[in-house]
């Protein structure tokens, strides 16, 4: 059996209105049961793209115990920094980073999200790369 977030995901138009989140090869033509369905075709996309990340293994954690820099966060076992606050929000969000990094399809998934600005950054960073300069 696949766990609950393995994809590729896609989103269709949803016949009651908004958009169905589905894995590939599934689709509401065929009688599937979308995973997801939101009204605004951008929360179906961040879905589509953080979909994946919700069964993978969490690299990041936040130790137990403070030392006197903070809270360790641990990369896999080892230490990778501090925070001051025993802060789980900021390890949510570090994972949920963390797998979209790891994914360059779901990653295009939020940038799609995200916009037109969005998109004209990542141009713009990426003619700067070629170019041999810093973006």
């Amino acid at each position: 059996m696949r766990r609950p977030g393995a994809g590729p995901w896609h989103l269709e138009p949803h016949p009651q209105g908004g958009w169905a989140v589905l894995r590939e090869g599934e689709s509401l033509d065929f009688g599937s049961t979308p995973t997801a369905v939101f009204q605004k075709k951008e929360a179906a996309q961040l879905a589509a793209a953080i979909l994946p990340g919700t069964g993978r293994r969490l690299r990041y954690r936040l130790g137990p115990d403070p030392d006197p820099q903070g809270f360790p966060i641990l990369l896999e076992g080892h230490l990778a920094g501090h925070s001051r606050h025993f802060n789980e929000d900021l390890l949510a969000a570090l994972n949920t980073a963390d797998a979209l990094a790891a994914a360059p399809r779901d990653f295009a998934w939020l940038l799609d999200a995200m916009g037109g600005l969005a998109l004209e950054h990542v141009d713009r960073i990426a003619v700067a790369r070629l170019a041999g300069t810093d973006g």
